[in-house]
């Protein structure tokens, strides 16, 4: 299953602006990583696309027992993103390990999740 998703990286800096957005949508270590880059906002939406792509990926789309704060984005010691589940997701993304991909361009952002089975293989 794949989910894809796309912004435009203005759209996004002016949401930020609104700090009850900023933390619904957001988690706390999230804020903190997209807040240390030279472009917050251009982090902000490869962060926001990614979790529209996750739950794109398992065809239910938010207000279905996941919230955009269930879904965080770290970044490995590579750089590489990584999804974690907290709250209504780890039930709903459990079966499956999930692959990512963030990209940015211009003012637009663009992010792709693939969920396999887990154990299973391409």
């Amino acid at each position: 299953m794949i989910g894809i998703d796309t912004i435009r990286i203005s759209r996004i800096k002016e949401a930020i602006e609104n700090a009850a957005f900023k933390n619904r949508v957001f988690t706390a270590p999230e804020q903190s990583y997209c807040n240390g880059k030279a472009n917050s906002a251009q982090s902000y939406a490869g962060i926001f696309c990614a979790k529209e792509a996750a739950v794109k990926a398992l065809g239910i789309g938010f207000g279905n027992g996941v919230m955009p704060s269930d879904i965080e984005v770290v970044h490995g010691e590579s750089g590489a993103p990584v999804l974690n589940f907290y709250g209504g997701a780890v039930e709903k993304f459990k079966p499956y390990a999930a692959s990512i991909s963030i990209s940015h361009d211009g003012d637009n952002a663009v992010a792709v999740v693939e969920l396999l089975p887990k154990g299973e293989s391409k």
